[in-house]
């Protein structure tokens, strides 16, 4: 690979150096702009994955839609009060096919429009997939269990899958909060957040989740904290890094901390 561009087969290159092969589940996390130039963009990265990981197996993106909740606990940026029930009016429920994904980066985005991709149900945190399994993680997506075991991140757990970061940090992986939801924590439950459903009359809805997660930005900690280094495998690649681990001994590790200390994955 040069210093200047990234070509599909360096990608092909690098996730074979990091323990990727063929038949393997894996969520994929990512940032684009920290490889650089990439000669095709998403595509390359996107293909390059299928082709590692082959017809046998499966790649699950994010593809969250956090425009879904109410307006009225906006923030970045907030909307005026006057404004509030006229957007809520207006804004269109979920839907797997054409809703946008929000601050997932433009792979996940791409990765949408391919064919044969499947898109869990939760208006929230919805995941895409494609490959031999897809059906199988994107058809059970509970409301109040967005990273639940029955949610597309506790099927990957149960059937010993994979995470792949690109560019990204733990604290941008939204799997680890299975943990919280196996340890149910009591913080799940404390949340206010709303999000649109569409009611039985065709009306616009706001239900507050029973149970979701609050942020992520300390989940990074767990690399530091973990006794097992050779969990995680992680290589400099363009201008950030690769990390490649398997979720289970991780969420097991997080779910023993947090049965210790229920706000393990808040602290820094």
């Amino acid at each position: 690979m040069s210093n200047d561009i990234i070509t599909k087969q360096d990608l092909i290159d690098v996730f074979g150096r990091l323990g990727l092969r063929r038949g393997m589940e894996v969520m994929f996390h990512s940032s684009l702009k920290s490889l650089g130039f990439v000669v095709n963009g998403p595509l390359d990265v996107i293909d390059a994955l299928m082709e590692v990981v082959g017809e046998e197996g499966t790649l699950l993106m994010p593809s969250h839609t956090g425009q879904l909740t109410d307006p009225q606990g906006w923030k970045n940026p907030p909307i005026s009060p006057e404004f509030v029930e006229t957007v809520r009016q207006c804004m269109h429920p979920f839907d797997p096919r054409i809703t946008p994904i929000r601050n997932r980066g433009v792979i996940p985005q791409t990765f949408l429009t391919y064919p044969g991709v499947k898109r869990s149900s939760h208006p929230l945190n919805s995941v895409i997939a494609k490959g031999a399994n897809a059906e199988y993680f994107t058809s059970v997506h509970e409301l109040h269990s967005s990273e639940g075991l029955t949610s597309p991140i506790g099927r990957l757990y149960e059937r010993n899958g994979y995470v792949l970061l690109l560019g990204v940090t733990l604290a941008r992986c939204t799997a680890i909060h299975l943990a919280e939801f196996i340890a149910d924590i009591p913080y799940l439950k404390k949340n206010t957040l709303k999000v649109l459903v569409q009611g039985k009359g065709g009306q616009n809805e706001f239900v507050r989740l029973e149970r979701y997660p609050g942020d992520s930005e300390n989940f990074d900690k767990i690399r530091r904290d973990i006794k097992d280094q050779n969990i995680f495998k992680v290589l400099d690649f363009g201008n950030g890094k690769l990390i490649f681990f398997p979720i289970k001994p991780v969420v097991d590790f997080a779910v023993v901390r947090l049965r210790e200390d229920g706000e393990y994955l808040l602290k820094p």
